[in-house]
């Protein structure tokens, strides 16, 4: 940024130089200016006829002029002494300036082609400038009318002055200000650093002008709040108001647009009439054409600048209704985007990436009767694939991506759907670097307009699918999260299962070493006690004895066994035949009986028979001693690649505690002398180490209990016709 800034003051300054070796005033016509204008100036006749004489040039310019001026058209002026005693001091100033001044701009324009810059009308528009800030100046009285008028002959000096040093560049600045309808002075600061009114002053201070004057050049078109700042405001002011009178003629060269609103405003700060100053409008023309002729300025006939400012008047007139209809026309589009926009919005909130993509689909096919939105999204995942969707007539297709697709995705995906896309999709960049694309596309052969949203409207579709996509992957990863917590809290309670089995180990070890030596002397002395005591009425107290160590022995086994590692050998198993010959090794002592079932072709599972026969009974013998002597149910059969085993009873059913606790070791909800509680938790450790789960619950309406297996299908070897394997087994 500071590189490009030193850049642009050097272009400044160069161009600046380049002012500065333009040509100067006479020495003679700078002397008299400090001569006259020199309040204190005790300068007698005689001095200026001396001062004007030593310039012939000058004298005869002086001489023509009073010559011609109507009120001395009676008079003889055959002498500089007779003009300037006619004329008085502030006129020869005036016109020996006039004539210099004339010279030196000319001097400007010397290499300047007509059809870049209009040099006649140049001069006819500072002259005109000058004449009427005179006028103006008589009227207020505040300010040297000679003053005013050489201030008014150079307020434009600078636009020459660049016009001389950068020709072509200073006439694409007119054309641009025309067509913009514009100040040329914006236009040219724009590209070149500095405006006509700069290069006005930095004349001014070459020249070495009066204070006044150049700010007079330099304060033209400013603000009056602006003017009131500087040495002489009055001056400014007059030089303003007349350039802004005169351009309003349409006397001008093209792109000196001026701020004509501020007409009033100056005048009314001067206190002068605006319409008696436009009254004069006429006779500054004719006193312009009358001063022209009398330095030597060739200048148009009054009439034909009329007719001229009225042709540039029409000109300026048909460019405005030419912005006028294009800024309607702007206007238009704004408003067309605003409803868009507004529309959009009020279909939110999009709280899911479908939403924003039924949203986006119709934002976009809005003002395209029959037309289909193709929204291509990112993966919202890193190994997802791209989201594609159609949306028309408020309906969503999905589109799989496939690895084959083109590069011009939505081209194909239309193409697909017999739709032809209109103009080229938009491209969307999201904020972690993503491509969205939206692309809209019509029935082949179908007229329709061009696809354009607008920036706000694009900006807005970012912004939605932005914050969709965050969603979406802020609630995949809730996901994740959950699911992990869950996996954490599993394999906690496996580790405490662990532990506790490991505990339990160690106690079963240990009480098979510790109690099994007391028992094997308690259960022989109670076989010799009993033989002893045979013919007794204490022979039964022996077997008591005996019985109590025969369960106790059984407990410690059974303890070992729950946490001994358990070993699959998996073969190839009929589910069928596996169900009867557990069903048949239930405890005979329970009344009811079992009813098997097998739904459709069971196929045969890949398990380790003994451990499931063993997890079958342990089920059949629960439900057995809950159901009340009714009978029970077994059923098994796939469901989605699931061996699914279920036992169910028509008893009262888990109480809450049971199933909460039911899989717990030495878990039981019978009364005393209740069995050891390890069957269940033995069936659970059996089936996990098949890779399935197993589940209770009470059953609903009917009343009972229902526990459920199930079982992953291993390799399936043959399949048996289930709907002949229904039996019914008593046990009794």
């Amino acid at each position: 940024m500071t590189n490009r800034k030193s850049g642009k003051d050097s272009r400044v300054e160069a161009l600046l130089d380049r002012l500065d070796t333009l040509p100067t005033p006479s020495p003679v016509a700078m002397r008299l200016l400090s001569v006259l204008d020199d309040a204190t100036s005790t300068t007698t006749t005689p001095e200026v006829v001396e001062l004007v004489s030593s310039d012939p040039a000058l004298a005869g310019r002086v001489i023509a002029t009073c010559a011609r001026h109507p009120r001395y058209r009676s008079y003889r002026v055959d002498s500089i002494e007779r003009a300037v005693v006619l004329l008085g001091f502030e006129a020869v100033r005036v016109t020996a300036l006039s004539v210099r001044f004339f010279e030196a701009m000319s001097g400007f324009s010397e290499n300047t082609p007509d059809d870049v810059f209009d040099i006649g009308l140049f001069w006819r528009h500072s002259l005109s400038v000058a004449v009427l800030s005179e006028r103006i100046a008589e009227r207020s009285g505040r300010v040297s009318p000679s003053t005013a008028f050489v201030s008014g002959l150079l307020h434009d000096i600078g636009h020459l002055g660049l016009c001389a040093i950068a020709p072509r560049i200073f006439r694409s600045a007119c054309e641009m200000a025309e067509m913009e309808c514009t100040s040329v002075d914006a236009v040219v600061g724009r590209h070149l650093g500095i405006d006509g009114r700069s290069a006005g002053r930095r004349i001014g201070s070459h020249w070495r002008l009066p204070g006044e004057i150049t700010d007079a050049m330099w304060l033209v078109d400013q603000p009056v709040e602006v003017m009131r700042k500087c040495a002489s405001p009055e001056l400014a002011m007059i030089v303003s108001l007349a350039d802004a009178m005169v351009s309003r003629d349409h006397i001008c060269v093209s792109g000196h647009g001026v701020r004509a609103s501020a007409i009033n405003e100056l005048a009314e700060e001067l206190r002068v009439d605006v319409q008696s100053i436009r009254k004069l409008r006429s006779s500054v023309l004719e006193e312009v054409d009358a001063r022209a002729e009398a330095m030597g300025l060739q200048s148009m006939p009054t009439t034909e600048v009329l007719l001229q400012s009225v042709s540039r008047a029409n000109a300026v007139l048909g460019r405005f209704a030419l912005a006028y209809r294009d800024q309607v026309a702007r206007v238009d589009r704004c408003e067309s985007d605003i409803d868009s926009l507004v529309r959009f919005h009020e279909s939110g909130p999009f709280l899911s990436v479908n939403d924003v993509i039924d949203g986006v689909g119709d934002s976009a096919r809005s003002g395209a009767e029959g037309a289909t939105a193709c929204v291509i999204l990112p993966a919202v995942e890193e190994s997802g694939q791209p989201v594609i969707r159609l949306r028309s007539h408020g309906v969503t297709r999905h589109v799989e991506f496939s690895a084959g697709m083109p590069a011009d995705v939505a081209r194909d995906v239309l193409s697909r759907h017999c739709l032809d896309r209109v103009g080229h999709p938009v491209r969307l960049q999201l904020r972690d670097g993503g491509i969205a694309v939206v692309a809209l596309g019509c029935a082949i052969g179908a007229d329709h307009g061009a696809f354009e949203p607008s920036q706000p409207l694009q900006a807005a579709w970012t912004t939605a699918i932005d914050d969709a996509l965050a969603r979406e992957r802020v609630s995949r990863l809730a996901e994740s999260l959950a699911e992990a917590n869950r996996e954490i809290m599993m394999h906690r309670e496996t580790m405490a299962q662990a532990r506790a089995a490991a505990a339990i180990g160690a106690i079963a070890a240990g009480a098979a070493h510790e109690i099994n030596n007391p028992l094997a002397i308690i259960t022989g002395r109670s076989h010799l006690l009993g033989r002893c005591l045979a013919e007794t009425e204490l022979s039964g107290a022996a077997g008591e004895i005996q019985n109590a160590a025969a369960k106790v022995s059984a407990l410690v086994e059974a303890l070992s066994e729950s946490v001994a590692p358990i070993e699959i050998n998996r073969v190839a198993t009929d589910v069928a035949t596996l169900m009867a010959e557990a069903s048949g090794a239930v405890d005979s002592r329970l009344s009811g009986g079992v009813a098997i079932r097998c739904s459709g072709n069971l196929p045969m599972v890949e398990l380790d028979s003994t451990h499931m026969r063993s997890v079958i009974r342990e089920l059949l013998d629960n439900a057995l001693r809950m159901g009340s002597g009714e009978s029970v149910t077994i059923d098994a059969r796939v469901v989605k690649d699931v061996l699914r085993i279920q036992v169910t009873d028509c008893g009262p059913g888990f109480s809450e505690k049971a199933i909460e606790h039911a899989f717990q070791p030495f878990f039981s909800d019978h009364a005393a002398g209740r069995r050891p509680g390890l069957g269940l938790a033995n069936a659970r450790r059996m089936v996990e180490a098949h890779g399935g789960s197993i589940s209770l619950k009470n059953r609903q309406g009917c009343g009972g209990a229902e526990v459920t297996v199930y079982l992953p299908l291993g390799v399936c070897t043959a399949f048996t016709d289930g709907n002949s394997l229904q039996q019914t087994r008593g046990v009794a």
